[in-house]
């Protein structure tokens, strides 16, 4: 049984927390919400960062000689924190093996008495048990608060992780604010994916949806945006653009004000993600603050955050491509 479960912010004037977790660069979803974090708690309390960003996505033995170098530095820093007042340890957990380091933290910090804050921001130790949560949810210990994205989280990792802990729910939406966008005049119905562009964050179903609606002839524009995963993702890009012309642009990676550019040239924002650890994604948020409908695969909370008045989630992949084709044809 949990605990407690907290439904506000906790915090305190008199804290100092070490923040330990992956800071841009590169700059995806786990790194922007770390800065995110560490931006607030600093309006509030002395905030001690612990970079563990590798500086790369790409999974190698160099990446993980990197990695825990900076576990190691970030451990120091905990040493030198529990020296100061009602230190605190902020720490998103890892995913997979990952967790490893995650556990290495919190052993650390509550040996020099920490109190222990972990943020769970993937689903993938929740859609199957693993050991590794287990001992991480042990070594935090009944003190520690944890921290989720949405209900539904907080609910799979109570069952699955049973124990006497404080938990609480903070939503990836808190961080982003309503925008407006101008009215459309397209006679075309302009949708667009901006992602890590790969097979596990659905490049290739949103290829298969644009050959679907011009085949169906729903007159589209589609948009790619973000940086490419692979030679081969970037040659299934080429393909399609060659197949498509000018119906699918490839913009590369966007940022700031021509993100809002690209959200603010859309009707629709398709998401159709099968990444195993998608938990809440930011730019989910994002487009909906354009007044966006969103069209997704359901994984992690976005069956809580996506409602029927939001757009249309689909249950699985194999269903994404006809189930958004024939909505899009309906719009």
């Amino acid at each position: 049984m949990v605990k407690r479960q907290l439904d506000g912010p906790v915090h305190s004037l008199t804290r100092s927390v070490v923040v330990a977790g992956p800071f841009p660069p590169p700059v995806h979803g786990q790194s922007k919400n770390t800065q995110i974090i560490a931006s607030d708690l600093a309006k509030m309390t002395r905030v001690i960062k612990a970079d563990l960003s590798p500086g790369s996505m790409h999974r190698s033995l160099g990446y993980h000689l990197r990695r825990s170098a900076l576990t190691v530095r970030a451990c120091v820093k905990l040493v030198l924190n529990g020296l100061r007042p009602r230190p605190a340890l902020y720490v998103p957990a890892d995913g997979g093996l990952g967790l490893v380091y995650t556990i290495v933290l919190v052993a650390v910090g509550r040996v020099f008495r920490h109190s222990i804050f972990v943020h769970h921001r993937s689903f993938a130790a929740l859609d199957r048990s693993s050991w590794l949560m287990k001992l991480a949810v042990s070594v935090a210990g009944q003190g520690a608060c944890h921290i989720f994205l949405c209900r539904k989280m907080r609910e799979k990792f109570i069952a699955v992780y049973p124990g006497a802990y404080n938990s609480m729910v903070s939503s990836n939406a808190r961080h982003v604010i309503a925008r407006s966008a101008p009215p459309s005049h397209s006679p075309a119905l302009r949708i667009g994916l901006l992602s890590n562009l790969d097979r596990a964050k659905g490049l290739y179903h949103f290829i298969k949806l644009v050959r679907a609606c011009l085949a169906l002839e729903v007159p589209i524009i589609a948009t790619l945006a973000g940086p490419v995963g692979t030679s081969e993702d970037a040659d299934a890009i080429a393909r399609a653009r060659a197949e498509f012309g000018e119906r699918l642009s490839y913009l590369g990676p966007v940022y700031d004000s021509e993100k809002d550019a690209f959200f603010s040239s859309l009707d629709v924002f398709v998401f159709p993600t099968e990444y195993v650890n998608e938990a809440q994604p930011n730019v989910v948020f994002e487009a909906m603050s354009f007044g966006l409908p969103i069209i997704a695969i359901e994984r992690g909370c976005l069956g809580e955050d996506v409602t029927p008045a939001c757009g249309l989630l689909v249950r699985s992949g194999p269903e994404f491509v006809d189930a958004a084709a024939v909505q899009l044809k309906a719009w």
